[in-house]
């Protein structure tokens, strides 16, 4: 494992943490950590999620100013299933799209499609994040569960671990987001 893994498993973990928290800050640890991976995803010829990184560096910023123009206490809320529907459609759709490009444009690409469809999908998780939405937590775990088996092929042991652990974070996070919408029905 590389120095730039080993960071960027670091920043990522205080971007969660402080998510969880529902502190603004978590966005300054998502965009160093996103920097970082965009760079290790570029060596190992992930190119989805390197593609990823740069769409979570501006939607991070996004995050960061919509939390901190928030107030302190502030409860996250639900997403209609039409609206979930809707959403969870596009990111496959997009994953689809994706994948074959980078297929046809980039023929030593690792795992196109699967690459793809978890880029789309974790652009979903992302918005629904900085829309202070609870189901971006149920759309990590799968996600994160899918990336664990995706990082071991491709030899990022320490990156598979981080995301091993991200979905219990992930799991975590759901948990202490629901109580506040359970104390407000």
């Amino acid at each position: 494992m590389r120095a730039v893994e080993i960071v960027a498993i670091l920043a990522s973990l205080a971007g969660v943490f402080l998510s969880m928290k529902k502190h603004s800050l978590a966005w300054a640890g998502n965009i160093l950590a996103s920097g970082l991976y965009g760079y290790v995803f570029w060596q190992n010829k992930l190119y989805s999620d390197m593609e990823l990184q740069g769409f979570f560096i501006l939607m991070a910023v996004y995050g960061w100013w919509t939390w901190s123009r928030s107030e302190l206490d502030w409860v996250p809320e639900k997403s209609s299933r039409r609206v979930l529907f809707i959403g969870l459609a596009v990111a496959l759709l997009f994953g689809a799209g994706s994948g074959f490009l980078h297929l046809t444009y980039f023929p030593e690409v690792s795992f196109p499609f699967l690459d793809a469809a978890l880029t789309g999908l974790s652009i979903y998780g992302t918005w629904l994040a900085t829309q202070r939405k609870i189901e971006n937590w149920i759309v990590w775990i799968g996600v994160d569960i899918a990336y664990v088996g995706m990082y071991l092929n491709k030899g990022l042991w320490g990156t598979a671990a981080l995301y091993a652990l991200f979905i219990a974070l992930a799991l975590k996070g759901y948990i202490d987001w629901l109580k506040p919408l359970k104390n407000r029905t």
